[in-house]
């Protein structure tokens, strides 16, 4: 038995959990999941989407006690959680380590075949899962997919997914500017008459850049960006899925939000970056 923890925001969550399908898959174990609200991502799974129908994987929406066995060992805890895994898992990966993303040699095989109740934490892709894994497991709620289908409605035959990631990410500012999106998004106007561009953004400034400079070609949210709420962060999901229905995304650097989207349908993905 596989146990995972996907940490992060939700485009973490579902890279994490994606990797933790294949290796489980990979080795024959049963998957249980077991989702915390927090900081990273304070709503439950299925607010945002559609349970995940496989009879090898759990997905538990975590609660007090969970939180007192399966949580990150960490300062916020005193650690407490790891006394518990100590005795629950004979292996365990936590998000920092020469296994993640990083280090893609890590060999998962032997660990496995090492060990019988494993636990892993993590907000990366940490094992390589086959893309068309996104689309089958991640499905928007009724919810969440009523305002995606809504959006999707007003899309032309070209619509391009644009995701502009601001507010704390440090690198996507200083190496994703707007002049760098206006000037690829000319380049598909250029190419496409009929073009749309569906934008998701934290930042309003940028978006009313956009609209100035683009007009009619600009489908966004009216609402600012708020992970603060319930609403919110459906609007954010609504965000996620709406831009994996585009054509193709041009998305920020150092951001999983989009090219994480892209995976969901198999649509190709442009990170817009400057070079150091």
């Amino acid at each position: 038995m596989l146990t995972l923890i996907p940490i992060g925001g939700l485009a973490n969550r579902l890279r994490s959990i994606a990797s933790g399908v294949a290796l489980a898959r990979d080795y024959g174990q049963t998957l249980h999941i077991y989702w915390f609200k927090d900081a990273g991502l304070n709503c439950r799974f299925d607010d945002l989407c559609l349970p995940l129908d496989a009879p090898d994987i759990r997905l538990h929406e975590a609660s007090a006690l969970d939180a007192l066995v399966y949580d990150r060992p960490r300062k916020r805890n005193a650690r407490l959680p790891g006394v518990f895994q100590r005795l629950l898992f004979d292996g365990r990966l936590h998000e920092q380590g020469p296994w993640t993303a990083d280090a893609p040699a890590f060999d998962f095989g032997g660990w496995m075949a090492q060990h019988r109740r494993t636990y892993i934490s993590s907000c990366h892709s940490f094992y390589p899962a086959d893309p068309a894994l996104y689309g089958e497991l991640f499905r928007p709620n009724e919810t969440v997919g009523r305002l995606v289908d809504a959006y999707v409605a007003r899309f032309t035959p070209h619509t391009v997914g644009v995701h502009i990631r601001r507010t704390d990410n440090a690198a996507s500012i200083a190496r994703s500017p707007l002049s760098l999106f206006i000037e690829e998004m000319e380049r598909e106007v250029a190419a496409h008459a009929d073009t749309l561009f569906f934008v998701a953004s934290d930042s309003e400034e940028d978006k009313r850049a956009l609209r100035a400079h683009f007009g009619d070609r600009i489908l966004t949210s009216d609402r600012p960006a708020d992970r603060s709420s319930l609403a919110g962060m459906q609007e954010g999901a609504v965000d996620f899925f709406t831009l994996s229905r585009t054509r193709r995304i041009i998305g920020s650097y150092y951001s999983s939000f989009s090219e994480v989207a892209a995976l969901i349908c198999g649509i190709p993905y442009h990170c817009t970056a400057s070079r150091l």
